[in-house]
């Protein structure tokens, strides 16, 4: 039986997926609130040329924007890989306690030579450093989200 952590990952593979099929990176990031989809999103950086583009920000700009909100803390945020400090920085800055991760980085950094160059970064280290207390649950579909950035045609740079 699929949980809804699945489910909701399933729909964020999927927007990993249209981007790749549309020359983007393989990043795809849902927001739930009550059990329903706010948004979801991919990343934009390559057609855009706007190194700020990735799903999890884009996904967090949706949201607030959407249910007219500055924060979102009542939402669970769903990446198909764990995000960059950039990233993290903006679903903190949103609110969200809940963090569903596909793959991790360090699955991630094995699959490309310029990026996910993060040294020990985590978001649990993040989160401890800015006092924030996240809850993440990780390896949600993790297989499926290690394929997406195993088989990109694009060059991963996070």
């Amino acid at each position: 039986m699929e949980t809804d952590h699945e489910r909701f990952m399933a729909i964020a593979i999927e927007e990993a997926k249209a981007g790749a099929a549309q020359g983007e990176q393989p990043f795809g990031a849902v927001v739930v609130r009550n059990g329903e989809v706010v948004v979801k999103a991919r990343s934009l950086k390559v057609g855009t040329s706007d190194t700020t583009a990735h799903s999890e920000t884009l996904a967090i700009k949706y949201a607030t924007q959407k249910l007219g909100q500055r924060t979102l803390p009542d939402c669970t945020f769903y990446a198909t890989c764990e995000p960059c400090p950039m990233c993290l920085g903006a679903i903190l800055n949103g609110g969200i306690n809940t963090l569903v991760i596909g793959a991790r980085n360090r699955d991630v950094s094995k699959l490309t030579k310029t990026a996910f160059n993060f040294k020990d970064y985590t978001v649990e280290r993040f989160a401890e450093m800015t006092g924030w207390n996240l809850n993440v649950i990780e390896h949600v579909r993790g297989e499926e989200c290690i394929n997406l950035y195993a088989t990109a045609k694009v060059e991963l740079t996070r």
